[in-house]
């Protein structure tokens, strides 16, 4: 079994064009200045807000970059 790397907070902000989904399965685009927009709503949040909710990291051409499987782990880099 390999040991994954812990995903320091908020690395994968240097992703361009990424996106975020949460547990509850809102999916948010990476934008500049710690800030992910909802593109179901387009409303914006900081990524601060929803942090801890994030489930999955995908880059711009959809591999998963980085996951967690509870709300209660912290991200790792796959």
């Amino acid at each position: 079994m390999t040991k994954k790397s812990l995903m320091q907070r908020f690395d994968f902000l240097t992703i361009k064009q990424g996106t975020v989904r949460t547990f509850n399965k809102e999916i948010y685009e990476v934008k500049a200045s710690l800030v992910v927009k909802n593109v179901q709503t387009h409303t914006l949040k900081k990524v601060e807000d929803i942090y801890y909710d994030i489930r999955t990291v995908k880059d711009k051409h959809g591999k998963v970059i980085a996951k967690r499987k509870s709300p209660n782990q912290e991200l790792f880099i796959l």
